[in-house]
């Protein structure tokens, strides 16, 4: 009877995984893979991505593009705005320190742990999630489960209950890793790289997207400026430094990128995380011509692919690289 009721059990476990797998390969539901590593670890099943590379399975064509387009000097500032589809996600390499700024969405997730192991990257020594919406820390807990890392900065948000941020919660609890909270005025260094908080709200809003960390970078001569999806209310919140790249706020929307910002800002370069032919109308034309009127150079991962700036402190090199880390 004891047997029966085993098979009984095995045979339903198996169905549940199967419709799980039909709706994960045949929907756009990110969250679904969420879903079937949760039930794959509760029916003691290998994970949909689970493998010895990174806590994911290699992808060997990710990994030879990597390793074949991109190029890493670690005696310059290099910085990838990888092209994860509507999503965010920044690496900061410099001599042997690497700094993520988000970490795309959920699906991102094994393709930047892919990535990041091309380029022989296994520790990570800050890692920030600027705020705690999908297309920005949906790939983290894989971040955090595949490397080594140094402090780790979000928002922290009680009332979020989404598969993604608990996920990213276990993953944190089990390396007994805390959420460093930031501050405005805080500073961190790497190197000869100033880092410091420009905006945050620890207050948990209602509008995730004002909790945003934002955070400039300073190098030698140059500034550059992250602004994750901090909205016009954060940009009036202070005076902003003139910097020489931007990365824009929101993927282009209305809500941000005002012409008082822009205007106190003043970037040489800015850069635009957005996807392609994306159902919000992003960017939105008149934010495109906002930072047009100011003489600024626009690369979009959209049109660009992944962007690599190269810099020696002094002028900034950029390099389009057409690979895709959107996991769509």
């Amino acid at each position: 009877m004891a047997r029966k009721k085993r098979k009984s059990k095995l045979f339903l476990q198996v169905i549940v995984l199967i419709i799980l797998l039909l709706l994960l390969f045949f929907t756009e539901q990110p969250e679904l893979f969420e879903i079937f590593d949760i039930v794959s670890a509760e029916f003691g099943v290998v994970s949909a991505y689970e493998d010895s590379f990174g806590g994911v399975k290699k992808d060997q064509e990710i990994i030879s593009r990597v390793s074949e387009n991109i190029t890493i000097d670690k005696e310059k500032l290099n910085i990838l705005f990888l092209d994860v589809g509507q999503a965010d996600c920044e690496l900061i390499v410099y001599k042997n320190k690497t700094i993520l700024i988000d970490a795309g969405n959920s699906k991102d997730g094994p393709k930047i742990v892919n990535g990041l192991k091309a380029l022989n990257i296994n520790k990570i020594d800050y890692v920030i999630g600027t705020h705690v919406h999908e297309d920005h820390i949906g790939g983290m807990s894989y971040i955090v489960d595949g490397f080594d890392i140094g402090k780790f900065y979000l928002p922290y948000n009680a009332q979020n209950t989404t598969s993604y941020y608990n996920k990213l919660l276990n993953s944190l609890n089990n390396k007994s890793m805390s959420i460093n909270e930031a501050s405005i005025g805080d500073k961190f260094f790497v190197e000869d790289l100033v880092f410091e908080i420009m905006s945050v709200d620890n207050s948990e809003p209602d509008n995730a997207n004002l909790s945003s960390i934002t955070i400039e970078m300073r190098y030698k001569n140059l500034k550059y400026l992250f602004m994750g999806d901090a909205e016009i209310e954060n940009e009036k919140s202070r005076l902003w430094n003139d910097v020489d790249v931007l990365k824009v706020g929101h993927h282009g929307s209305n809500t941000s990128s005002s012409e008082k910002f822009l205007k106190q800002v003043l970037p040489e370069i800015a850069i635009i995380s957005v996807g392609k032919e994306n159902s919000y109308g992003l960017p939105k034309e008149k934010v495109l011509n906002r930072i047009k009127k100011l003489g600024t150079e626009i690369y979009r991962t959209d049109l660009d692919g992944t962007i690599q700036i190269v810099s020696d402190g002094n002028q900034n090199e950029i390099i389009k690289i057409e690979i895709s880390f959107d996991g769509n």
